[in-house]
């Protein structure tokens, strides 16, 4: 099996001969970096959005809308699935990287995160990443520059011609759709909290809302984490556990479980004080259904919040 990266990387590739259907902007910096622009300057999309999970989950998942109804109203979907949820989902698509540089901030995700050794998301798993090429997808409204994009690649270990970055708003049509694509980490990182062991996780599918983007970060920083809390379904496979387990995770797994959870995500992370001092148990799916592999046995728990949504419908 090829790096996570290099997976990633021809994935790009095939985003990058598309570019226009995509409405992204591709250029090549000083540095030798590659940067995608898919909703900064660039317009971006629903497909961009799909592009970039994809990119994200190093080719080892799927993602696709499909519309469905939101208490009532016509709304798309992010479906994603996966077989290697592991290597796909938590260790490439989770945001491991909190980037703060020379005036640049960005939540880093991608494959790129595996070849950082300060950060190093696989060693838990016994998982280790060797690539010359770096793949890392940026939420953030600004787009680095070649000092920026030289300190990524010597955090990673790679030449900056050798590192892509791909970067969208939070409040981009974009940027919401790559975070609803996140359903299945999001279920991974809950078990992960509660000191499951996901290399028993055989495949993963789920889905969220992509949220109605927001005319800036903050207010949709809000929006999405309230779809993935309120709305955001997740099935899991699991080999090597027993149902005893298994019932418990269920249990413990949906976000409603969370004593922050209730008031919107915005009034729960002021009132914290910042992300780190929410309840790591939060980020997580409202719902979720998880499969005994050994004797098809279905636990299942949670629910798709109705009263939850209709504040957020609200605006």
């Amino acid at each position: 099996m090829r790096s996570l990266n290099e997976y990633a990387w021809q994935r790009l590739e095939k985003s990058i001969e598309e570019k226009d259907r995509l409405n992204i902007s591709v250029r090549l910096l000083e540095s030798g970096t590659l940067l995608v622009d898919a909703g900064v300057d660039a317009i971006g999309g629903l497909e961009a959005g799909l592009a970039m999970a994809e990119i994200g989950m190093a080719a080892l998942g799927t993602a696709q809308l499909e519309l469905d109804t939101l208490n009532g109203i016509p709304w798309p979907w992010a479906l994603v699935r996966s077989d290697h949820p592991l290597e796909a989902c938590f260790l490439s698509q989770a945001a491991h990287w909190s980037i703060q540089m020379s005036g640049f901030r960005a939540m880093g995700s991608g494959p790129a995160c595996l070849l950082n050794m300060a950060l190093d998301p696989g060693k838990h798993f016994g998982f280790e990443e060797k690539s010359d090429c770096a793949v890392l997808v940026l939420e953030t409204r600004q787009l680095p520059d070649d000092s920026v994009c030289c300190s990524l690649a010597e955090s990673c270990g790679v030449r900056p011609g050798r590192l892509a970055l791909l970067v969208a708003p939070t409040s981009s049509l974009s940027g919401s759709t790559q975070i609803a694509s996140r359903s299945v980490e999001t279920g991974l990182h809950k078990l992960h909290t509660l000191n499951f062991d996901l290399r028993l996780v055989t495949a993963g599918i789920g889905r969220c809302p992509v949220a109605a983007p927001a005319g800036e970060d903050f207010a949709a920083l809000g929006r999405t984490n309230d779809l993935v809390m309120a709305a955001c379904q997740v099935w899991l496979s699991i080999k090597g556990s027993s149902d005893a387990a298994l019932a418990d995770m269920a249990l413990k797994l949906p976000s409603a479980t969370s004593p922050n959870y209730g008031p919107p995500f915005i009034e729960a992370l002021k009132k914290a004080g910042g992300f780190y001092e929410l309840d790591p148990g939060l980020f997580a799916p409202a719902e979720a259904t998880l499969i005994n592999l050994e004797n098809g046995g279905i636990f299942h728990a949670g629910n798709v919040d109705t009263d939850q949504l209709a504040r957020i419908l609200k605006g």
